[in-house]
């Protein structure tokens, strides 16, 4: 009866659930290859894993894993200040994206107040010389990248925050490589959509291979998470290594991805750590006219290696 259940239940899965649109329309390639349909849905650990939490999840809620001697920390921000020794403000590229010019990185959407950091996004409109035009960006976010201190290969990362309230919004917390892309790890990208409740699915994607080849592909899991992420801190984490790839939500893993030898090749770099505010598109249209901006807050980030 349980294996029943179970298989069930991952084909009710794959009908009903929609998968994210990732950060990855940010880098110019052809479209990625999905994964098998087998390997994305019919995982019969990942469906353990979404029963496990979803039975459990009104718990109470665990800051992070329990970590022993084996770990030792290499990198944290409590957020007491702005430390731009160890963060940039938005990314190397520029101040915006050619493909999405709907939004710009902005200094003044990032602020430490109380302890927390703030990510805004807001209508700010800004108009940049554009070979010899003028672009009017409507919008502003906050982004950090720890490109110019930290990067690692392997090891445990985790952040505690709470989302942005309404629609349009798309807070992240990611890995992506410091010498390349691929690789990228999406320990979580959340989807305000109309603002009728997706933001409280957390999406977990890994991305491998190379820009407009056969071995480009991505694997997104959802994990349907309590519906207060908007208005109570969660603690999201991964565990990275050589064979797989583990997520954490309140101190509970939730989803598994195995590294098999085809990945592992592009999963084997260090990567840098992003935290990002940010807008979706399609769903700007849903935004009530009274729209100011809106905040991601973030509490800490801690990173941690195994030792030796």
């Amino acid at each position: 009866m349980c294996f029943k259940f179970i298989l069930n239940l991952a084909f009710f899965a794959f009908y009903s659930s929609s998968f994210a649109q990732t950060l990855d329309s940010l880098k110019p390639h052809k479209k990625p290859l999905k994964t098998l349909f087998l390997k994305k849905n019919l995982t019969f650990r990942n469906a353990a894993l979404a029963i496990d939490y979803g039975l459990n999840k009104s718990l109470k809620i665990r800051d992070s894993i329990k970590f022993n001697l084996k770990w030792q920390e290499t990198f944290s921000d409590n957020f007491d200040s702005l430390n731009l020794s160890k963060w940039r403000r938005g990314q190397p590229w520029g101040e915006y994206h050619p493909k999405h010019l709907h939004q710009y990185y902005s200094n003044n959407e990032i602020k430490v107040e109380n302890g927390c950091l703030y990510l805004g996004g807001s209508y700010s409109p800004k108009t940049y010389v554009n070979q010899d035009s003028a672009l009017t960006i409507p919008y502003a976010v906050g982004l950090i990248n720890s490109d110019i201190s930290f990067q690692q290969k392997y090891g445990y990362f985790e952040i505690r925050s709470k989302n942005p309230q309404g629609a349009a919004t798309l807070p992240a917390f990611w890995l992506t490589g410091a010498h390349r892309w691929p690789p990228e790890i999406d320990i979580f990208e959340m989807y305000g959509g109309k603002g009728t409740g997706k933001i409280h699915n957390q999406y977990a994607t890994v991305h491998w291979g190379k820009n407009g080849t056969k071995s480009r592909g991505y694997l997104t899991k959802k994990i349907n998470l309590p519906n207060n992420t908007d208005t109570v801190f969660h603690v999201y984490g991964c565990y990275w290594s050589p064979k797989f790839i583990k997520f954490y939500t309140d101190g509970k893993l939730v989803r598994y991805f195995r590294v098999n030898k085809k990945m592992r090749k592009w999963l084997d770099d260090e990567m840098v750590v992003i935290i990002n505010n940010c807008f979706q598109l399609e769903y700007l249209k849903y935004l009530t006219v009274k729209f100011k901006s809106n905040k991601f807050v973030v509490d800490w980030v801690r990173v941690y290696k195994l030792r030796g």
